[in-house]
């Protein structure tokens, strides 16, 4: 099974954008661990408008991905999210064809 992605497209609210990055810090800290199939999430901000964010998330497999997304937990998580947002993220689901890793 290939791994699954999920890239997300977002604007915080004028005065948020620091209330956003807390907030995937709270994801990290309390979903995370005990999250069967997770794998990594990043989380940017636009170099020219910081209000933007572009983040994604990265599961084992899709099935993994949308346990997680169904789960009651994800969801209080995301709706207080979006109490920072001015819209909907805009989402992207992928799955990935081909990953290669440079030297860090």
């Amino acid at each position: 099974m290939a791994p699954h992605i999920t890239f997300f497209r977002m604007r915080a609210k004028s005065g948020e954008r620091q209330m956003v990055i807390d907030h995937f810090d709270h994801w990290l800290r309390s979903r995370r661990l005990g999250l069967s199939g997770f794998i990594r999430v990043v989380l940017c901000s636009n170099v020219e408008d910081p209000d933007e964010f572009m983040a994604y998330a990265m599961f084992h497999d899709k099935a993994t991905y949308d346990a997680n997304s169904n789960a009651p937990e994800q969801h209080a998580w995301f709706e207080a999210l979006r109490t920072y947002l001015v819209a909907d993220p805009e989402w992207l689901d992928t799955r990935v064809e081909r990953q290669r890793m440079g030297q860090v």
